[in-house]
């Protein structure tokens, strides 16, 4: 199956690889004698248990384009498949893809990690400012699809081993969102609860169904009036709203589109849709408290007017509970931006405008939520539409610093109280036995009378 062949001062191991037309020899050259011995061994080893992996000339680049186009685009939604042929674009192709992938090692993929992170130039983001290096944050993301494509590389047979697995990479620390505290938020929402100003009172909704559903941005724009039980007081999420773009519709399967929004300019590269959540675990039923619902009840009736003064042409109806006040949909980036623009108009001090986005809304949900429940993860993990509990405590059980307060103040009574009042008790209890001694001594009929009570009761 394999032979040795000297060359020079040096032996070769000589082996066929593929089948048919694509049936090659191939020479593994510049090996001692004890070497190529060993390799000779392994190779008809793993021939006769059918694990040889076959040596190819595919590079890195034709390996990623045929990996996206076969596994990319049927386990990918939409958001994930831009976000990563984007990273792929931008800094894989033009720096590993024209090695031979059989070539990369684990000292490859730590080279290259390096010069990412001193030396390339980031890639241009339209609408912000330019970086003079690529973050961490980003080569974390390149290592999870890089990782993943190597695997899948392992898999078809490629390559015998995935180098991306031993890989090093640069120390990164994820940034936190502020979570806002419950008195915080009631002062945006006292703010916003103004059902005489349209935009204000619709991002008051949103801000309710965000908090007391603990729901996504896209939740809680692709919320639907059909969807909404006033009466039970409940809300069912199987829907979100999203930008896509066009091609990618009928590109990816995994994406179940269920209405596409008409777009006011034709041409357009990108449509907005509504469509199926990442996960079956975000399809669920929310009971809402009474007051949102009372809220929701009061929007609907501004829109029935909106939509009688507007008329058919001026009002588009998708049914939409938080919508513009023509009917259109309000994307998550236009939710995060009107929500900035009202705390930036409360001007609390006590909030960090910067360090606050509209899905910190969920954060608060979820850590009031765990303190009402008393801890209960299954719970709240049902009510946010996570696939596991792990995903509540790691992420989103944000402690706020009233709750950690409250648990000092326990501790001080239950404890530290306790003991001082145990030891106030036992100290005050020295005199009162010292005045019953000398109360008997100074009294001997009485002392009698105890002694004869203390022999009675000895021998019953």
């Amino acid at each position: 199956m394999a032979s040795i062949v000297k060359r020079g001062k040096t032996y070769a191991v000589v082996y066929y690889e593929g089948e048919g037309k694509k049936r090659h020899q191939v020479w593994e050259s510049g090996l001692t004698y004890s070497s190529a011995k060993s390799r000779k061994a392994t190779i008809e080893y793993e021939k006769g248990q059918n694990i040889h992996v076959d040596r190819n000339d595919i590079t890195v680049s034709e390996f990623l384009c045929e990996f996206i186009e076969k596994y990319g685009e049927k386990k990918w939604v939409a958001s994930t498949y831009d976000g990563n042929v984007g990273l792929l674009e931008n800094y894989v192709h033009p720096y590993l893809g024209d090695k031979k992938l059989r070539s990369i090692r684990t000292k490859t993929v730590d080279d290259f990690y390096h010069f990412l992170l001193h030396e390339a130039e980031p890639a241009a983001n339209m609408g912000k400012p330019k970086r003079e290096h690529i973050s961490s944050s980003t080569i974390h993301d390149i290592h999870k699809v890089m990782r993943c494509a190597f695997n899948q590389a392992k898999k078809w047979e490629y390559i015998a081993k995935n180098p991306f697995l031993d890989a090093t990479l640069p120390e990164h620390k994820e940034s936190k969102r502020d979570a806002l505290t419950p008195e915080q938020l009631q002062r945006v929402l006292d703010c916003t609860d103004r059902p005489e100003i349209y935009d204000l009172y619709v991002m008051h909704c949103a801000i309710q169904l965000a908090f007391a559903c603990c729901m996504r941005g896209g939740e809680v724009g692709g919320a639907q009036w059909e969807r909404f039980d006033s009466e039970g007081q409940i809300l069912y999420i199987d829907r979100v709203i999203d930008r896509v773009d066009r091609k990618l519709i009928e590109k990816l399967p995994k994406m179940d589109i269920l209405f596409k929004f008409p777009n006011l300019y034709p041409g357009t590269r990108t449509v907005i849709v509504l469509k199926q959540p990442k996960t079956d675990g975000s399809i669920r039923t929310v009971y809402i408290p009474e007051t949102v619902v009372r809220k929701l009840e009061k929007l609907k009736e501004i829109q029935m007017k909106l939509k009688q003064e507007l008329g058919d042409d001026g009002y588009m109806d998708y049914d939409l509970i938080i919508c513009q006040a023509n009917g259109r949909p309000i994307m998550t980036e236009h939710l995060n931006k009107r929500f900035k623009e009202v705390l930036t108009e409360l001007n609390d001090p006590t909030i960090n405008v910067d360090n606050v986005v509209f899905h910190s809304l969920r954060h608060t949900s979820t850590g009031v939520k765990l303190r009402l429940s008393k801890g209960d993860l299954k719970t709240v993990q049902g009510d946010g539409g996570w696939n596991s509990p792990e995903m509540v405590t790691r992420r989103y059980a944000h402690i706020l610093d009233e709750d950690r307060r409250r648990l000092a103040d326990e501790m001080e009574q239950s404890f530290y109280k306790g003991k001082t009042e145990e030891t106030s008790q036992a100290t005050t209890s020295a005199p009162d036995l010292q005045a019953v001694v000398n109360l008997l001594n100074s009294n001997p009929e009485l002392l009698k009378k105890a002694l004869e009570s203390v022999q009675f009761a000895n021998k019953t």
